[in-house]
Order: C-alpha cells, then sequence, then structure tokens
C-alpha cells in the first residue's frame, strides 16, 4: 500500500489495520508475527518506492516483498496451517508479479497495480482465516489465558 487516493486502497488499508489490531488482540504467535510483517512491508515499500520513476520495476519493493515472503515460507514450512501456505503463495504471486513487471516492462502500469491489490486482498483473506482459526482453536480448547 504505497499512497492513499482511492477507496480501494483506503479500504486494503483500513483492512490492513484492523486485521493487524484484531491480530495482536486475539491471534497466537503466528497470526501476530504475520500481520507485523504485513504492516511492516506495506510501511517500508511505501518507504523505498521510486517515486521519480513510478513506471519502472519497482525493485527495492520487489526485494521487500521477498523478504516477507521468507517469512511466511519459513512459519508455514514450521508450522504448514493452510492460512499460512495461502498467504505464502499470495505473496509469492505478488513477488512473481514484481518479476514479470521488470521482464517485461510493455505491461500496462495499471494491470501491474491492479494485479498488487488483488494479491494483497487475498494475503489480508488468508490473514484474516488464520485470525478465525485461531480464535476457533482458542475457544474450542476453554483457554481463556493464551492463544499460542
Amino acid at each position: 500500500m504505497q499512497s492513499l487516493h482511492t477507496p480501494l486502497q483506503i479500504g486494503l488499508t483500513v483492512a490492513m489495520a484492523v486485521c493487524l489490531l484484531v491480530a495482536l488482540w486475539k491471534g497466537d504467535g503466528s497470526a501476530r508475527l504475520a500481520a507485523l510483517g504485513m504492516v511492516a512491508g506495506s510501511v517500508l515499500s511505501a518507504l523505498v518506492q521510486d517515486r521519480a520513476n513510478p513506471d519502472a520495476a519497482q525493485w527495492l519493493i520487489m526485494g521487500v516483498d521477498a523478504a516477507y515472503l521468507g517469512l511466511l515460507a519459513a512459519m508455514a514450512w514450521r508450522r504448514p496451517a493452510r492460512w499460512l501456505v495461502w498467504a505464502a503463495a499470495f505473496q509469492l504471486a505478488q513477488a512473481v508479479t514484481h518479476l514479470s513487471f521488470a521482464l517485461n516492462p510493455e505491461i500496462l502500469g495499471r494491470a501491474y497495480i491492479s494485479t498488487s491489490y488483488v494479491l494483497f486482498a487475498g494475503l489480508l483473506a488468508a490473514l484474516f482465516a488464520g485470525l478465525l482459526r485461531s480464535e476457533a482453536a482458542h475457544e474450542h480448547d476453554g483457554r481463556t489465558d493464551r492463544c499460542d
């Protein structure tokens, strides 16, 4: 999420903030780390965006997305929960989108950005699914003091 100019950008940013707050409040350790990584990646992406040449491949953002992919993949490897696998898959697709645009700059910028938003929404959906599963497991176990 680089800037907040459209209702879609605002809506995704609000959803990301809600996801982080719910993860910190009710999520297990994996959900908290995934949500914190998502927010950190979004903030870093906005900071490293090449605003002087917005139509060029955003190599630094691709690096940020690749780092977050590494985190999600490591988490999914350690604890192969479905939501983590889906989150890593959406993030992999995001990294491949950057690579595709870098290899073929004739791809229209709008298509590149639109794909990024769709994949970000998929990532958010995976994280919310993880939060729901975490809460369901918490209620099922009858634990009230911790969700790890």
